[in-house]
């Protein structure tokens, strides 16, 4: 019954249910693949309609996502001057994407007078340029957290060496502090294949001569978009649990 009422609250939520159809559309990708069958014609309508409803609730994300820019500003606080310039970057790449999706949905819908497919490319290559920064980050964050765990286990081993060592409180704050470093590394890896799944068919929709771009079938982006969609749900259990 708290499994229900989770999911239900979950649902109730912008990104909740985002997330959801994220992962309904991506399945339905999946079982409509390239096949002419009734049943794959469908799940392609269906895979069609919930796509294009995530792409009208984005029209009303370019607020948050200014603030979040707004709030971490210039990265004062980041150390680590590579992980600043990745966060800088993704934030000023994340905040073109939504006005350039935007003109060309309007352009699609005929409420400007141009041709939308130059936006859809430019929002693509944003996008491609996103994920590839979250990837660098990602791994920049992993051997970060690295460090932070081998500096935590060596304090632990000359701690257990010292005689006099008997302070229980501080061992279990050490213990504590190594789980959750090491919690927080697996998160990242986590992040790392979604945002690598997600690339691989945000270059597979660009157009053909670059990179891996049209070698891959409906049916295997919808592999691609149901497996980050799933690492994604993943991600919210584990950083809650």
């Amino acid at each position: 019954m708290s499994l229900l009422v989770d999911c239900v609250k979950f649902i109730e939520t912008y990104r909740g249910r985002d997330k959801i159809i994220r992962l309904c559309s991506y399945a339905a990708m999946l079982v409509g693949g390239d096949n002419t069958s009734p049943i794959s014609e469908k799940a392609r309508v269906i895979g069609r309609e919930l796509s294009a409803c995530r792409v009208i609730v984005r029209l009303f994300d370019d607020l948050p996502m200014l603030a979040y820019n707004l709030r971490y500003g210039l990265g004062s606080k980041e150390k680590n001057t590579c992980l600043r310039v990745c966060e800088l970057g993704s934030n000023l790449v994340n905040q073109l994407y939504y006005p350039i999706e935007h003109i060309a949905w309007c352009a699609d819908k005929q409420l400007l007078n141009i041709k939308s497919g130059s936006f859809w490319l430019a929002g693509l290559i944003l996008w491609a340029i996103s994920l590839a920064l979250q990837a660098v980050k990602c791994l920049l964050t992993i051997a970060k957290l690295k460090r932070s765990a081998n500096r935590l286990k060596k304090q632990r081993y000359l701690d257990g060496q010292d005689q006099y060592y008997e302070n229980s409180e501080q061992r279990e704050e050490l213990r504590l502090q190594l789980h959750s470093v090491q919690a927080d590394i697996f998160s990242q890896y986590l992040l790392l294949l979604q945002s690598m799944a997600d690339l691989l068919n945000a270059v597979n929709w660009l157009p053909k001569g670059w990179l891996w771009a049209g070698r891959f079938g409906a049916a295997k982006s919808g592999l691609f978009g149901l497996a980050s969609s799933l690492i994604m749900l993943f991600r919210h259990w584990y950083s809650r649990s």
